[in-house]
């Protein structure tokens, strides 16, 4: 209006700011969860497969050191950003067939973390024009995968806060409140066991005379948990 003074605030300007508090927010609540559950403050070190956007890789670095495949040394955990057909197919199969394939199962195999961003699976985007079959084939690579130990996340700031919660587990001490609470079960099965998946625990605390079904106790050792009976 007459006598005012017109403000232009760019487009990126703004954009730029968003991410800055994203950021920060995401920074807090990690700092939040570390010293709140165990006392402890950690940078971690992250593998990076396929590319991120400027946003996700910045939330990353506030808590974490990015490596990329090139450059891998020492790491806690995977992110994988991008997961093509074969890749998916390699991993699902138990088969280090490309070089990204051999880090995601050397991982899980000596029980590191891998979170798999569920927009990087390449396949999912053939789901109106692929065969229903095939399609199927993938989604069953998909479960594979999660019953190897990886994880399908919405995004980079879940895998970091699921991240924080197993290196929370890691500096706890070992009591029974750092173990999933099944007391009330008596009889413990497959479906009861998917429920500690993301949480971070790796034991599960049981009944005294609750029974464990033979799909859980393949989950169990697959999965590298620990059972303890209440006393």
């Amino acid at each position: 209006g007459k006598g005012g003074c017109a403000v232009n605030i760019g487009k990126s300007e703004v954009t730029d700011s968003l991410i800055d508090d994203i950021i920060e927010e995401v920074k807090a609540r990690m700092d939040r969860m570390q010293e709140e559950t165990c006392g402890c403050s950690r940078t971690g070190k992250v593998l990076v497969l396929g590319a991120l956007e400027p946003a996700e890789e910045n939330i990353l670095r506030s808590f974490a050191e990015i490596q990329t495949l090139q450059e891998a040394g020492t790491y806690d955990f995977i992110v994988a950003a991008q997961v093509s057909i074969g890749l998916l197919a390699y991993t699902a199969l138990g088969i280090p067939g490309q070089p990204e394939a051999q880090c995601i199962l050397e991982a899980l195999l000596s029980g590191r973390k891998v979170y798999i961003l569920e927009k990087g699976l390449e396949y999912r985007r053939y789901r109106e024009s692929s065969y229903k079959a095939l399609y199927q084939k993938y989604q069953e690579y998909e479960e594979e995968i999660r019953r190897f130990g990886g994880e399908i996340v919405s995004g980079v700031q879940e895998a970091a806060e699921l991240a924080v919660r197993v290196w929370k587990k890691d500096c706890a001490p070992a009591d029974d409140s750092t173990a999933f609470d099944l007391t009330g079960l008596k009889l413990l099965g497959e479906s009861d066991l998917g429920k500690m998946r993301g949480t971070g625990y790796r034991t599960v605390l049981i009944g005294r005379k609750t029974i464990i079904t033979p799909l859980a106790k393949d989950y169990i050792s697959n999965h590298n948990l620990t059972v303890r009976r209440q006393q």
